[in-house]
C-alpha cells in the first residue's frame, strides 16, 4: 500500500521545515551564509564561485589545481569524473599541502590534542562545531568544516556510539576495528583522516581502520591493486581493500579481523544493491555497532528502517554535517554532506 497524497505531502512538508534549523551554523564567521542559500538548492555554482575566490581550484578551465578540495565539484562517477581521475592515492601530503589554504592559521596543526573534557576512555566529548574549532584554536572564519565534516563525523561516531565496542577491544587486548565501507571521495583525503588519530589518546586507544572500496569506484591509477596500508599516526592505522564488501571481501576473514564497528558516509543504503551485504552483516551480527549518514531526512529515515524500529527512530541531525546546501535535482529537501546520522545495533554500557 501506498502512501495517501495527504499524508506524504504533510510528512515531506516536515522535512523541509527543518531547513532552517540545519542551516544553522551561529559560531562561525559568516564565511558559510552564500553556501547556504536557496541558489544552493539546484547548482553548485555558488560553492566553484566561493572555492575559486578562496583559492583552493583553478579559477580557469584547463589549469590544474591538485589538493583536497578537487573532488568537492562535479561528483565521483566511479573515479571517472574530471574531479576524481587524476586522484593519487599513494601521494601523501600535509595537512598544509591540502588544504593548500593561504591563512595558515586556519589549518589545524598536526599534533595529538590535550583536553580535560574527555570521557571514561579519554575522548575528548565533542559534540559540536564550536567545540573541534576551540580545541583545535582555529579561528571561527577557517571554512575547514567543510572538509573536516568526513574526520569529526567518523570520530563523532567512535566517542559517541562506541564505548562498549571501546572496552571490548581494550579487554581482548587489541585495537578498535572500524570497517568504513562505501569510500569514493574520501580517497582524495586519506591524510585529512589524521585527524581522527589527533583527536583518540594517544596512548590508550589504538584503532585499525579498514576502507573496502568497490573496484568500479577506484580511480584509474589505482586498479588493479589490492590493498594498501598507512600508518597515519601512532594510534591509527589505515587499511584500503578493493573489492564488495560480503560479496568478494568477507568481513570475518579477508580484513584482518571482524569489525566492532561498520561505517557509512553519506551511505543511501538504497542506492545499490551492494549495500545488502552490509545490512544482511549487521542484522546477523548484533555485537557490532554499525553508524550511517546520509544527505537528507527522508533517505536518512527510510534507511534506517533497514535496521528495526530502534534504528529509525535513532537518526537525528548530526552536529557535524558540512555547512553547506547541496544541490537536489529532483526534490526540494534540505540535503547536506553528512546530514543525519543513524545507528543499528546501539549498545549501552550494564
Amino acid at each position: 500500500l501506498a502512501w495517501s497524497h495527504q499524508c506524504l505531502c504533510k510528512t515531506w512538508q516536515r522535512y523541509a521545515d527543518h531547513r532552517d534549523e540545519l542551516s544553522s551554523f551561529p559560531y562561525f564567521s559568516g564565511w558559510q551564509t552564500p553556501l547556504l542559500q536557496k541558489d544552493c538548492f539546484t547548482s553548485e555554482n555558488v560553492y566553484e564561485i566561493y572555492l575559486k575566490k578562496l583559492g583552493v581550484i583553478a579559477s580557469q578551465e584547463g589549469t590544474s589545481k591538485r589538493n583536497w578540495w578537487t573532488t568537492e565539484l562535479h561528483g565521483w562517477a566511479g573515479g571517472e569524473s574530471s574531479s576524481a581521475k587524476d586522484v593519487d592515492i599513494f601521494h601523501r601530503v600535509s595537512f598544509a599541502e591540502g588544504f593548500a589554504l593561504d591563512n595558515i592559521e586556519w589549518i589545524p596543526q598536526e599534533r595529538h590534542v590535550t583536553t580535560d573534557d574527555s570521557d571514561d576512555h579519554g575522548l575528548p566529548i565533542l559534540n559540536s562545531w564550536q567545540g573541534w574549532y576551540q580545541l583545535r584554536q582555529i579561528p571561527s572564519s577557517s571554512p575547514v568544516a567543510l572538509l573536516e565534516t568526513f574526520p569529526l563525523t567518523l570520530y563523532y561516531a567512535i566517542q559517541h556510539y562506541g564505548s562498549v565496542p571501546l572496552t571490548v577491544s581494550k579487554m581482548l587486548e587489541r585495537p578498535l576495528r572500524v570497517h568504513l565501507v562505501g569510500i569514493e571521495k574520501e580517497l582524495n583525503f586519506i591524510d585529512l583522516f589524521r585527524e581522527v588519530g589527533y583527536l583518540l589518546p594517544k596512548e590508550s586507544v589504538q584503532v585499525d581502520m579498514t576502507w573496502i572500496v568497490r573496484e568500479d569506484m577506484l580511480p584509474q591509477n589505482s586498479k588493479g591493486g589490492k590493498s594498501l596500508s598507512l600508518q597515519l599516526t601512532s594510534n591509527l592505522t589505515l587499511t584500503i581493500v578493493a573489492g564488495t564488501y560480503g560479496e568478494s571481501v568477507d568481513p570475518d576473514f579477508d580484513l584482518n579481523g571482524s569489525p566492532d564497528m561498520i561505517l557509512g558516509l553519506n551511505a543511501g543504503l538504497y542506492a545499490y544493491e551492494s549495500w545488502r551485504h552490509v545490512v544482511n552483516y549487521l542484522n546477523t551480527h548484533p555485537n557490532v555497532v554499525g553508524v550511517f549518514t546520509d544527505y537528507n531526512e527522508h533517505s536518512g529515515l527510510n534507511c534506517a528502517s533497514l535496521g528495526g524500529s530502534k534504528a529509525r527512530k535513532s537518526l537525528t541531525m548530526n552536529p557535524f554535517r558540512q555547512p553547506r546546501a547541496m544541490p537536489v535535482y529532483c526534490m526540494n529537501l534540505p540535503q547536506f554532506s553528512n546530514g543525519f546520522i543513524y545507528i543499528f545495533n546501539e549498545q549501552e554500557l550494564e
